[in-house]
């Protein structure tokens, strides 16, 4: 099941071919940086701290990465250095220099890498052990909320692109868009994304065959299941319409056993620090709309008062738009993320 692994998990991927590129050796005025290298368990992760110039005490913050192989995020940690917060960013475990394999373990496992990165950064006479915080973007928008959950070592969250439904829902959505970018009709998405979700539905729970394959059956003969096999998920490219519900590589898969039904809303139901959600609205990966509503019905009912949501116009996964030159940060976004930051660690 690697295969599917990729397939699913790729496309989160995407946004990173501007933001995690492999990190700068150079120093600008005011940004000092010390290669460092920390351990969660037999996982030895190699990263870069980002200081401000300064003894400190700084406020801090840790990056979580995206899905995929990723490096250190040098751009986003040496931005946040030059806003005064120390940022912690390092190689995923598996990539560059770091030890492992995180496509050994279900993703929401990489959760405790950042976490021992910010016993790191406790330990340190520079940083402000009570200032510390998490920052992921897309898949890390996950691990940003569930790290506070699990931990009251994390003083804040900035979670950017992080979907408020589950990874199963999220590829749901992401599959139907590239159907319909593929010249679908708007009701042949919905009948293709019908059959996925109950059949993915089954795959993940056990429950629900006889609609999982009553679908199955009436899709088959369609004309746009030629174009769900072709979309290469895993399932219906690697399998028989007659195979799939019976084929137990599938139901035993990581994937659909504990990834696909990682529920974040128990993760934002246990958030007591002040938190910040950003999302673009042309987010080709995520549905941004219902994630938006998931995460502020489950704050307000849950109590949470100190949190933000900032919708761009325009913007993709990664927050950028067009602009002179190719794709750039749309405008605010940094400068909100900044604000943000300085009314809360002033």
């Amino acid at each position: 099941m690697v295969a599917m692994q990729k397939a699913v998990f790729g496309s989160l991927a995407i946004f990173l071919l501007c933001s995690c590129a492999k990190p700068v050796a150079s120093a600008s005025a005011g940004v000092r940086e010390e290669s460092v290298r920390f351990r969660n368990g037999d996982i030895s992760l190699a990263g870069t701290l980002f200081l401000p110039d300064g003894p400190g005490p700084h406020p801090a913050v840790v990056l979580y990465h995206g899905s995929g192989p990723n490096a250190r995020n040098s751009f986003m940690a040496h931005w946040f250095a030059e806003q005064g917060v120390a940022a912690l960013a390092y190689d995923k475990r598996g990539y560059g220099d770091s030890t492992g394999d995180f496509r050994a373990v279900p993703f929401m496992a990489l959760v405790d890498d950042g976490l021992a990165g910010i016993a790191f950064l406790k330990a340190r006479n520079d940083i402000n052990p009570s200032r510390i915080g998490v920052w992921g973007i897309s898949q890390g928008g996950w691990l940003g909320p569930l790290a506070a959950s699990r931990s009251k070592d994390v003083a804040f969250v900035i979670a950017i692109s992080g979907p408020g439904v589950s990874p199963g829902d999220q590829m749901v959505f992401y599959w139907g868009r590239q159907l319909r970018d593929d010249g679908l009709s708007e009701e042949q998405v919905a009948a293709a994304s019908d059959v996925r979700r109950k059949v993915w539905h089954y795959l993940e729970t056990g429950e629900g065959y006889d609609e999982a394959n009553q679908a199955l059956q009436q899709g088959r003969s369609q004309p746009w299941y030629a174009a769900l096999k072709q979309q290469h998920d895993g399932v219906f490219d690697a399998y028989p319409p007659s195979r799939i519900l019976h084929e137990p590589s599938l139901r035993e898969s990581r994937w659909f056993r504990q990834e696909a039904v990682y529920d974040p809303r128990v993760a934002l139901r246990k958030l007591t620090v002040p938190a910040l959600f950003v999302f673009g609205d042309r987010d080709e990966l995520v549905p941004v709309g219902e994630s938006v509503d998931i995460i502020r019905h489950t704050l307000v009912e849950s109590g949470v008062k100190d949190f933000a949501i900032k919708v761009f116009p325009n913007a993709d996964h990664g927050i950028r738009v067009d602009g002179d030159g190719g794709r750039q940060f749309a405008t605010g976004y940094l400068a909100t993320v900044r604000d943000w930051l300085r009314k809360r660690f002033q």
